[in-house]
């Protein structure tokens, strides 16, 4: 087992991979009575084609990984696992994104007895045809949940704004006519490919005994009675720089006009820089034009132009994006002043360190937090491969010189808007 310092205060972390592949992350808070639990696969909505383990190249309907992650909580005999877990005291629950699949646990009682039972249900799949069909109604009415959501459509439709070829403009969710052609033999697939100890791992934090949870998962019976498998190959694809589409306009049952506006950044450009830095400068970048403290921010409050927006950044395989989400009825006038913004990208030294220093205190403030610090260690393990272990040391080390250069290589010229305009009225 490896101990490390975690983010340079009093926080350790230690980790430990079993012979199988199965990593491992625990995170012990010395003041904490609560503890939180994720077990995450390397599969998403965009593994829609892959390599199984004996090397035929598999194709699956939309929808598959999302539908998967429903049927695992699918139990031959016994309480259904949320049952199970109500009656311990202890909350579940999981969800499914483009590139990975998380099933996650949180309390305070029986924490052994949980985490073992939570292994055995997830690795103990149970799917039959009468189980499968059932779920699709379900799956169904989700659907159609997202379809009535602006919130949701906006998202949906500017992905296919942005990208030709990436797996990523195709919903989580999938379609109703895609999730109809899923079967229990291609469910059984996948989970053999992708629910295997070397795709997966588990990061644990709270009021927890590193040695008596290292025991508990190397005596694991289910668990280490997989066998170690090569890993998956998940497939690339050529993605053009442009967006697809610069603008699309919808009607739906909302008062205010919602806007999303995105920029696709082509990564590939930052040669020089890794997937961590990029996302660091760019965080740079978003918090100095659209930060509580921001010209634009206040701009857009004392003219009123917008009931209210957020902006953040993703990542999509080798693309970045800046999202802004907003609600505005002088739409005209806020993408005009959103144009301006990033059309004149300057940060200067003295506004890097204010916003450096922010940046440190909120992250201060996060690491007491169980649920936080768990999430942080996952999603750093999912972008970039490894823990992110010093984020207060990273944020320091961010100097002027690199940031001039980072702005002076980006290109922000990609741009593509999506308009939810109220129903016309007949």
């Amino acid at each position: 087992m490896k101990k490390i310092n975690y983010n340079n205060l009093d926080q350790d972390l230690y980790t430990f991979t079993l012979k199988n592949g199965f990593k491992v992350y625990l995170l012990p808070f010395q003041d904490k009575k609560n503890y939180y639990a994720i077990i995450g696969t390397r599969y998403g909505s965009i593994d829609i084609e892959f390599d199984n383990p004996s090397g035929k190249r598999i194709k699956t309907p939309l929808g598959i990984a999302h539908f998967l992650e429903h049927k695992i909580f699918a139990q031959e005999e016994g309480d259904d696992p949320f049952v199970y877990f109500a009656k311990s005291g202890v909350n579940a629950n999981a969800s499914t994104s483009f590139d990975n699949t998380r099933y996650y646990i949180w309390g305070v009682n029986d924490i052994k007895k949980n985490i073992s039972y939570f292994l055995d249900f997830l690795l103990s799949p149970y799917f039959t045809d009468n189980n499968v069909l059932k779920e699709k109604g379900i799956i169904y009415e989700e659907i159609k949940m997202y379809e009535d959501s602006p919130e949701w459509v906006l998202d949906d439709e500017m992905r296919k704004n942005l990208f030709y070829n990436l797996p990523y403009k195709d919903k989580i969710a999938g379609t109703i006519e895609e999730v109809s052609k899923i079967t229990k033999e291609q469910l059984y697939e996948v989970y053999n490919t992708f629910y295997n100890p070397s795709e997966m791992f588990l990061v644990l934090g709270g009021a927890i005994d590193v040695k008596e949870i290292e025991k508990l998962l190397k005596n694991h019976e289910m668990l280490n009675s997989k066998k170690k498998k090569p890993p998956v190959k998940h497939l690339t694809y050529d993605e053009p720089s442009d967006v697809k589409c610069e603008y699309k306009e919808l009607h739906m049952g909302v008062k205010i006009p919602k806007i999303r506006y995105s920029v696709k950044i082509n990564c590939d450009k930052f040669k020089d820089l890794t997937n961590l830095e990029v996302s660091m400068y760019l965080g740079i970048i978003i918090f100095a034009l659209f930060g509580q403290t921001s010209d634009f921010r206040e701009l857009v409050t004392t003219q009123s132009l917008t009931s209210g927006f957020f902006v953040e950044k993703n990542r999509y395989a080798n693309f970045a994006t800046i999202d802004i989400t907003a609600e505005s009825d002088k739409a005209d006038m806020l993408i005009n002043e959103i144009d301006k913004v990033l059309d004149n990208v300057k940060i200067t030294k003295d506004e890097l360190e204010r916003l450096k220093k922010v940046w440190i205190a909120s992250e201060i403030r996060m690491v007491d937090s169980v649920e936080v610090t768990v999430d942080n260690v996952y999603s750093d393990i999912i972008l970039y491969g490894d823990v992110y272990k010093d984020r207060i040391k990273s944020i320091r080390e961010l100097d002027i010189k690199r940031l001039n250069k980072f702005v002076k290589q980006l290109d922000l010229s990609n741009r593509s808007l999506v308009m939810i305009l109220p129903e016309e009225e007949n």
